[in-house]
């Protein structure tokens, strides 16, 4: 039987069990629980639990148990705990401190005695959680006093591949559709916040999409690395059940450079001049004002050809070198 109690955030539980055997004796055990959050000034959710346990066995002691539990707010992120257990055979106090360092990190641990075993049942764990595009990480271990001592890390994720690349990625399950994107072989580029990177090849998986009705996978812009630029930056499709999904987006990857672009005569572009890359024909910026423009992921001896109007053009090549990449460089265009 259960009760909330709205006016002071307070949940009531209660429970009686009879049980009878053939050929054992009959017990009876009631419980009653009770939980409740409250804020204390600038603490807020301060959660409080307690309960209590009785068994009665006919031509036997009782067997009472009485548990409590405090969990604080603390820091950023972070609560602070404390349990305590008793019985009628022994007595267990436990302290505990989980945090959460950003979306990505997570730690926690744990110091407790129990008075029934050696050394009063002295035990200290900790444990770390770390959410990353692969999957995620965990390690934790224990020790407890002339007892023994342990430590574990584990893996939990998934691995998709297909004909256009394979990548590690967070855990999906076998019916939910995932976007594979590529970038060009760009790599470290944000997919669906910050969650999701390309990884050295420029292959990112996107796991959790829903199915049967549209979807939207965008790259975080705020967040390229340097010199990256990517022209399509939001997916949106629908995919069935269990289906794997693909995207090209087209990127690049090198330096941005603040130009000047003059030709023969000392004269500048038409403002509104595209720049395209020669290789793969893509626009890399805009001629501005005065011969102003900004190229950005391009990379060190490349050519580009400037267009504008009924198909006049002028060609433009970087320096070999370009260690400096912060002052404004006077290209000529021929």
């Amino acid at each position: 039987m259960g009760q909330p109690i709205t006016p002071l955030n307070l949940n009531l539980y209660a429970n009686l069990l009879h049980q009878t055997w053939w050929n054992a004796d009959a017990s009876t055990t009631a419980n009653i629980t009770a939980g409740f959050n409250v804020d204390i000034g600038d603490w807020r959710d301060i959660s409080i639990s307690t309960s209590f346990n009785t068994t009665h066995y006919e031509d036997k002691d009782r067997d009472n148990q009485i548990y409590l539990s405090i969990s604080l707010p603390f820091g950023n992120g972070g609560r602070v705990g404390y349990d305590m257990q008793n019985s009628s055979h022994s007595t267990t106090h436990r302290m505990s401190w989980n945090d959460t360092l950003d979306e990505r990190n997570s730690w926690g641990m744990s110091a407790g005695l129990q008075s029934d075993r050696p050394d009063n049942g002295a035990q200290v764990s900790g444990n770390y959680q770390h959410l990353s595009s692969a999957g995620e990480w965990d390690i934790s271990g224990t020790y407890a006093a002339n007892d023994y001592s342990s430590v574990s890390s584990s893996w939990s994720g998934s691995f998709t591949a297909t004909q256009y690349g394979a990548a590690f990625h967070r855990r999906s399950s076998t019916n939910e559709p995932r976007l594979m994107v590529s970038t060009d072989g760009v790599a470290d580029i944000p997919v669906q916040g910050n969650l999701d990177y390309t990884n050295h090849f420029g292959i990112a998986v996107v796991p959790l999409i829903s199915s049967y009705q549209p979807s939207t996978v965008a790259v975080n812009m705020n967040d390229l690395p340097d010199g990256v630029t990517v022209a399509e930056n939001v997916i949106k499709e629908t995919w069935i059940e269990g289906a794997i999904g693909y995207k090209s987006l087209a990127s690049r990857s090198g330096k941005n450079v603040n130009v000047i672009i003059r030709n023969a005569s000392g004269q500048f572009p038409p403002l509104g001049a595209d720049i395209r890359q020669d290789d793969s024909g893509i626009s890399v910026g805009m001629v501005g004002e005065e011969g102003h423009a900004w190229l950005s992921g391009v990379a060190e001896n490349q050519k580009f050809t400037v267009v504008w109007g009924d198909s006049q053009h002028c060609s433009l090549h970087l320096p070999e070198h370009m260690e400096d990449t912060a002052n404004r460089l006077i290209l000529p265009c021929h």
